[in-house]
């Protein structure tokens, strides 16, 4: 099925493409005049800096009176979509006198629509090869669709500018659709409230009215407030939408910030919404900044990356960033090359300090983004990188700081004071009693730092070893099942999984007082179910640590592996630690 999609798309891809490009060689040059029906007459209200209106003498003001040899108001472009294009000359009146404009034939048009043919080119590249083997869930082909509609919005840009029906349709399409997509991949996995049912009803609504006004356009002449609408109100409504899934996502973010912690810090919402200030600023608001339209719609790509990012981590994507750093440094460096390019070209039509004010919420945006994506390439950490080694370093220097100080510092001071305040001698045994608990201590340390019995024993002996020392110590019955296939571990995998069982234990008897506990370790699908359950009530504090790697730490190094772990408080307290075999480098047998 993948093969015959992806034939598809291509074919339709150069199809259309074939089409726009034609249509824009045969037709005349890229004028940029917007104009408005005041009474009788139609008046010039916005002239394109890249235009060719722009050095031709034509003014903001200006009556239309004749396009092309024909009187203005039957020129069905104008009509339409309320702009001048595809014409040789025009007639205007100023001050009661006629002006006559010719123009003369450039190649903007053509040029630019090769600019956007490429982006989109590239990006359809990258979603076939992406989308392979991918399209098995809802969240993945809705990704699909998104980019299939994106890519095909940045070829039917220009033709859309020259007032082109099908251009216009695809656009007015994607920005119906645009933020309903946002919706979908902000709520991919958070609880859906009244305020965001209310919403999606509203977007949901406002893409109908969209798609029925332009399908009706083409059959009919709309009136004239529904042209306006349709020229620009699409993008005012837009930025509404947009700012109102923003402000959604802040207020969520501050009612719960720490369960935001512990997640992503991607924020889709403000990354869409930057990805839009261009296009409302610099070319829609009556600000006074205008911008060549083709310079300010390159923006809108951006929330793909975010998008992509974002189903990957959560697994709707089976993409494991398995490549190169270099690679990556090379794709982050010409993103930003391009962007930084794009935006250099802006500073010749907007303000230094406007511009530099919108570049610093773009960086800011994006820093998660791009640092996310480093850290996920590089989960295979590289030792060699003094930064990477003094993390690591000074990290488990403060892991047994912490539990010397708790345990062994603390017990030998409370066997000191005990010896100071009693008049007697203590007992031989005490103090053998004593060190036996220090020793015992000081092995738990070593063993937690790297457990040497995995070498020697093997991953399920070692757990089950785990497993009757924690029975010795608390008053616990713990009852396991080890499927004998997690030995296919790597070894510095195997050390994870012990720990992070070690935790889920601890977390079971220490915070939920269980009692009862099963460990249960299985295989299905190419992937290893780690389940702990108890009899408890969990809870967990908040500053629960000592040599623990904490749920958090563990869910982040999970993320890393392509696992997933889940926490199901409802009756029995359920603990599922997912890793798959090809993410976590085990090998079937």
């Amino acid at each position: 099925m993948w093969i015959q999609l992806s034939l598809l798309l291509t074919v339709v891809f150069v199809i259309i493409s074939l089409y726009f490009f034609m249509l824009l060689s045969m037709n005349k040059n890229y004028l940029g005049i917007s104009a408005r029906k005041e009474g009788a007459s139609w008046v010039i209200k916005k002239i394109q800096v890249n235009g060719a209106a722009n050095s031709s003498g034509i003014k903001i003001g200006d009556k239309l009176e004749k396009i092309d040899g024909q009187p203005a108001g039957d020129n069905r472009v104008l009509n339409k979509w309320l702009i001048v294009e595809q014409a040789d000359t025009i007639a205007i009146s100023r001050e009661g006198k006629m002006h006559f404009i010719t123009f003369t034939k450039n190649k903007l048009n053509v040029e630019s629509y090769c600019t956007f043919f490429v982006i989109g080119f590239i990006y359809l590249i990258i979603l076939i090869g992406l989308s392979r083997k991918q399209l098995k869930n809802k969240r993945s082909r809705q990704f699909y669709r998104f980019s299939v509609l994106s890519i095909f919005s940045l070829l039917a840009v220009v033709p859309s500018s020259m007032g082109n029906y099908l251009g216009r349709l695809i656009i007015v399409f994607a920005i119906s659709a645009f933020p309903g997509y946002v919706y979908i991949f902000l709520n991919k996995s958070s609880s859906i409230n009244s305020y965001r049912i209310r919403l999606l009803q509203v977007i949901v609504l406002i893409g109908l009215v969209n798609v029925s006004l332009i399908s009706l356009a083409y059959f009919i002449q709309l009136p004239s407030f529904f042209s306006e609408y349709l020229s620009t109100g699409v993008f005012y409504v837009l930025g509404l939408i947009l700012f109102s899934l923003f402000a959604s996502e802040l207020f969520k973010g501050f009612s719960s910030y720490k369960e935001k912690k512990e997640g992503t810090r991607i924020d889709l919402s403000l990354i869409s919404l930057l990805s839009f200030v261009p296009l409302f600023l610099f070319y829609i608001l009556p600000t006074g900044w205008v911008a060549p339209f083709y310079l300010v719609v390159l923006f809108i790509v951006l929330p793909a990356f975010g998008i992509a990012h974002l189903l990957i981590l959560s697994r709707f994507l089976r993409y494991n960033y398995k490549m190169n750093q270099s690679v990556l440094y090379f794709i982050l460096a010409f993103i930003l090359s391009a962007t930084i390019t794009i935006i250099s070209l802006l500073g010749r039509y907007v303000p230094l300090l406007v511009l530099m004010l919108y570049v610093f919420f773009l960086i800011y945006s994006f820093f998660p983004l791009i640092g996310e994506m480093i850290l996920t390439v590089k989960r295979k950490k590289d030792y060699s990188d003094p930064v990477a080694l003094f993390v690591a370093v000074e990290d488990e220097r403060e892991n047994i700081s912490t539990f010397i100080h708790d345990t062994v510092i603390q017990d030998v001071i409370y066997l000191m004071k005990t010896a100071e305040e009693k008049e007697e001698n203590i007992s031989k045994e005490t103090i053998i009693q004593e060190l036996d608990e220090l020793i015992f201590h000081l092995r738990e340390l070593c063993s937690d730092i790297y457990p040497l019995m995995i070498q020697e024993m093997g991953l399920t002996n070692t757990i089950a070893s785990m497993i009757d020392q924690t029975v010795k110590q608390h008053t616990v019955n713990i009852s396991y099942t080890i499927d004998k296939k997690v030995e296919n571990f790597p070894v510095k995998i195997n050390n994870f999984i012990l720990r992070s069982l070690k935790e889920f234990i601890n977390n079971s008897i220490l915070h939920g007082k269980a009692d009862e506990i099963t460990l249960t370790i299985s295989y299905k699908e190419n992937n290893c179910f780690f389940e702990v359950v108890d009899n408890g009530n969990y809870t967990q504090k908040k500053n629960d640590g000592r040599v623990h790697f904490g749920l958090s730490l563990i869910k982040e190094k999970l993320t890393l592996l392509g696992g997933e772990l889940h926490v199901d408080i409802s009756g029995q307290t359920t603990i599922t630690m997912m890793l798959p075999y090809n993410q976590a480098g085990g090998e079937r047998r």
